[in-house]
């Protein structure tokens, strides 16, 4: 697809063949792949024995991705923006507990969903076997936080070794190049990426409630007290998003899992009733790390050296 500059002078007109090309690509888009352009020149890196490559691994970990017996092949990356639709937001629950909300989570997984899917196909197309040293941009975007972009880059790998080689599907993994070659030495193969973000709302009880709206030295927001609703709301959210990574994980076949990031937020929200400030919370929990399967094959290149500790004594 080819793209006007941008400018003060109006832009020329596309031609036809331009405005076939760019509704083929947002259709290829929308149905969860990625441009024509894109697919080709991954195409091509794929069909070359040697490619001239991009990466976003650092020295240390190209060096060690080489010597664990993965090849770099292309920078590859996946990217998805969804518009945080609201409803089903649970304002009715006034008087304390905790809701999960599906509908608030549902956009971050889609989007997660969607770059990881796009990545994995970018790997496929250059004839990759894996992808190592991901990385993940995820937040509001297009001014609003209720646009969701979720952005991953990472690095297209093939495998060298012929007694790993074969794999049904393209092992990606949220973990550096270090981590990976480590995994590799006890035997352990990456299986896929993992992940899920879960929110509930917690609103206050009475008593919880009249604590916030306390004020004054001689007034009950004058002493520490633990607000135990919004604790329990962080670990119900942990626990719904934990369940689903294991679940995605026994799926693949995989019999531990590394979890790499385990980030939540909580946005207060009150509104006025009869006089009253009440107040509630959304909990936003965002988990993900990588399913492997331990003792897949022999350890390579080869076995992890023991830890040793050398001590100078100045002789």
């Amino acid at each position: 697809m080819a793209l006007r500059r941008f400018g003060r002078n109006r832009p020329p007109q596309l031609t036809e063949e331009q405005r076939e090309a760019t509704e083929l690509d947002l259709d290829r888009i929308r149905q969860g792949g990625i441009p024509a352009g894109a697919e080709e020149r991954l195409k091509r890196i794929g069909a070359a024995s040697t490619p001239f490559f991009t990466s976003d691994l650092t020295s240390k970990e190209y060096a060690l991705a080489h010597a664990s017996g993965l090849a770099p092949v292309a920078l590859i990356m996946g990217s998805s923006v969804v518009q945080h639709g609201w409803s089903n937001y649970g304002w009715s629950m006034y008087y304390g507990g905790i809701q999960e909300m599906p509908s608030f989570a549902e956009p971050w997984n889609l989007a997660r969903e969607r770059a990881f899917e796009r990545l994995a196909q970018e790997a496929r197309f250059a004839n990759a076997d894996g992808v190592v040293g991901i990385e993940v941009k995820a937040a509001g975007t297009l001014g609003e936080a209720d646009n969701i972009e979720f952005l991953v880059f990472g690095t297209a790998v093939r495998e060298t070794a012929p007694a790993l080689r074969g794999g049904d599907g393209i092992g990606m993994c949220a973990l550096s190049g270090q981590d990976v070659d480590k995994l590799r030495r006890i035997g352990a193969e990456v299986l896929g990426v993992i992940g899920r973000t879960s929110v509930v709302c917690v609103a206050l009880d009475p008593r919880s409630n009249y604590i916030l709206n306390s004020s004054g030295w001689m007034g009950a927001g004058a002493i520490n007290v633990e607000i135990t609703e919004i604790t329990q709301g962080v670990y119900a959210a942990r626990q719904l998003a934990m369940d689903e990574v294991r679940r995605q994980a026994s799926a693949v076949g995989a019999n531990d899992m590394v979890i790499s990031t385990l980030t939540h937020s909580i946005h207060h929200h009150e509104y006025e009733s009869g006089g009253v400030t009440h107040h509630f919370f959304i909990v936003s929990m965002h988990v993900l790390g990588t399913a492997i399967r331990l003792g897949a094959h022999d350890p390579h290149p080869a076995p992890m050296a023991a830890p040793t500790m050398s001590i100078n004594l100045g002789r």
